[in-house]
């Protein structure tokens, strides 16, 4: 927003009118990006642990329910 104010300030279209509002942007690019690049990490980090833990819990619940067909099918 700061580079066309700057043009509109100076009523020129070069780069020396839009350089301040371009080092702005870029500069709140990149603490936006030291932000996100974690954000994301973090994200898929804890989303596979999930997924491995639904995994685990279907494995478990296969095998308890497994063992009582096993268990009913003995006692007939």
């Amino acid at each position: 927003m700061n580079a066309f104010k700057g043009i509109e300030t100076n009523k020129a279209t070069g780069l020396s009118a839009v350089a301040g509002g371009i080092a702005e942007a870029l500069v709140t690019t990149a603490f936006g990006l030291l932000v996100a690049v974690p954000a994301v990490w973090a994200y898929n980090y804890f989303t596979n642990k999930v997924e491995a833990f639904d995994v685990e819990m279907d494995n478990s619940s296969m095998e308890l329910i497994n063992y009582f067909i096993l268990r009913r099918g003995a006692k007939k």
